[in-house]
């Protein structure tokens, strides 16, 4: 997912939230010390974006593993054995 810095051009859109929200921003606002609601909404939407992204590998990995066939599975499972065996090797030396 591309990143937009603080030198890019920015797009102007208009949003509507509940005064609750809003109150909240405001409270988040004045802990960070910074006074743009802009930035603090932003990187809140980049934060959701990573989660959001990262929620989806983990259901495709698991979807993955679950379509395996059990001689699959334990073709995995020697994999992983020998693995940690040689992870195990080279971090005791």
């Amino acid at each position: 997912m591309p990143t937009v810095t603080d030198r890019s051009p920015k797009l102007k859109i208009t949003v509507t939230l509940s005064p609750d929200v809003v109150t909240q921003l405001d409270a988040l606002l004045d802990l960070s010390g910074n006074r743009s609601r802009s930035l603090l909404v932003e990187e809140a939407l980049r934060r959701w974006f990573r989660e959001h992204t990262r929620k989806q590998i983990e259901h495709r990995v698991e979807e993955y593993y679950r379509s395996l066939s059990k001689v699959e599975r334990k073709e995995d499972e020697a994999w992983s054995k020998t693995s940690a065996r040689s992870a195990k090797h080279l971090w005791d030396k």
